[in-house]
């Protein structure tokens, strides 16, 4: 019997739509509409699953036996570390804390860099519907995989009323092929912080003297600030650090302190885009749950955040995890090679509905695709938490049965005083 499920939630991507149609017999998708490529491969994945198995260095084994094995490993740490939740449902990530709470590990969504930036200058942000409602000037800093995602576009003039806007795209990556893009500044990494810091000075009225960042000229700086000033609305979508850009955090600073300064005049609000083909991930659920969105360590007995400290990448690099919890689907993604290194070299435990590829864990316990077989809520990326559904069955359990049922086979660590 087919059964069509309206207004489905996709989490193939940080867009995280809400409009899909999908049609099932029970067991599997039969039709999925309505969508983008990246919604397609993700609902494709949904009988991926059923022939996983739990593994123990890289041989089949019982659920309980995985789960103890998982256990001793996370037990027996003096620096567990739990790192992914990029895909993962709210009550994943809830149950992800709770594990960490319960023995004195660190969290981390891989946001530290951001997060760092923003609870130093602070950040005025906004919803999708606000964006397409309103904004007349759209700049996608370093964001060119949301600009060329055809459900965004096709999101933004959905509306009743479509407004006349501008689109600008700036960074190494940004082009003008589109036809709905009116300007392009083609800005190298290590010239990002310097444009930003002459556009907060054009904007102010101070002459520039000296030359302008490699790929720039004047004139194209001069244009796009006489943009923002025409302007009533401004959005910044500001793209993901790479795992390389040791200064994302102070870019990042420097554009939240430029729309600052905007607003003192106009409207202006920023929302920062997640890596292509990932969600918003745990930094929502982190900031109500401890109060800090990335980086929390709970080894003297409650949360504390510290970006330079408890950063997964540098704590794989400085060798300062002896365990590590994978979890959710692709949970490697904003390493860098040195941490990827590392991970060969400690205890690895994936949590996940599908394997790692060319890494292997000591312990693997699979899950079910959440939104897909299993239900809850997902964060979009402008901070807009969206149901999931159930729509067909497997016999996994979902990510946050396999934590919880991970949490009750572990003794509460006493804290280091």
């Amino acid at each position: 019997m087919k059964n069509v499920f309206e207004d489905v939630t996709c989490a193939g991507c940080c867009c995280v739509c809400d409009d899909i149609q999908v049609t099932t017999d029970g067991q599997q998708i039969l039709d999925v509409q309505t969508t983008c490529p990246q919604g397609q491969a993700w609902f494709a994945r949904s009988r991926q699953t059923e022939q996983l198995q739990p593994q123990i260095n890289g041989t089949v084994a019982s659920q309980e036996a995985a789960l103890t094995r998982a256990a001793e490993l996370l037990q027996s740490a003096t620096s567990p570390l739990l790192f992914g939740m990029g895909q993962s449902a709210t009550e994943a990530q809830r149950a992800a804390i709770s594990l960490a709470d319960r023995i004195g590990a660190t969290i981390d969504s891989g946001a530290a860099a951001s997060t760092r930036a923003l609870q130093q200058v602070g950040e005025a942000s906004c919803t999708l519907g606000e964006v397409r409602s309103r904004a007349d000037l759209i700049i996608y800093w370093n964001a060119e995989s949301l600009r060329s995602n055809p459900h965004h576009q096709q999101s933004l003039n959905s509306g009743a009323d479509p407004i006349s806007r501008k689109i600008v795209t700036v960074g190494a990556s940004a082009s003008d092929a589109s036809a709905d893009v009116d300007l392009t500044l083609s800005v190298p990494v290590e010239g990002e912080f310097e444009t930003l810091w002459r556009l907060r000075a054009l904007l102010r009225g101070i002459a520039l003297n000296g030359d302008v960042p490699p790929g720039l000229s004047a004139g194209e700086l001069e244009s796009l600030a006489a943009l923002i000033r025409q302007s009533r609305y401004i959005v910044i979508f500001f793209g993901p650090a790479d795992s390389g850009d040791r200064l994302f955090h102070r870019k990042l600073e420097a554009l939240s302190l430029l729309a600052r300064e905007i607003q003192s005049e106009r409207r202006c609000h920023t929302i920062n885009v997640p890596t292509a083909g990932a969600t918003k991930g745990a930094e929502p659920v982190l900031a109500w749950q401890t109060g800090y969105a990335a980086a929390v360590s709970f080894a003297v007995g409650y949360p504390r955040f510290s970006p330079c400290e408890y950063a997964t990448v540098r704590m794989l690099e400085q060798k300062e995890a002896d365990v590590c919890l994978l979890i959710g689907d692709a949970p490697l993604t904003g390493l860098s090679e040195l941490a990827l290194q590392e991970l060969q070299q400690i205890p690895l435990i994936h949590v996940g509905p599908a394997p790692l590829g060319d890494l292997e864990p000591e312990v693997f316990l699979p899950t079910g695709i959440s939104g897909i077989h299993s239900g809850g809520s997902l964060y979009r990326f402008d901070g807009t938490p969206l149901p999931l559904r159930a729509l067909i069955a497997t016999p996994q359990l979902s990510e946050a049965e396999v934590l919880q049922q991970l949490e009750s086979l572990l003794t509460p660590v006493l804290p280091i005083c």
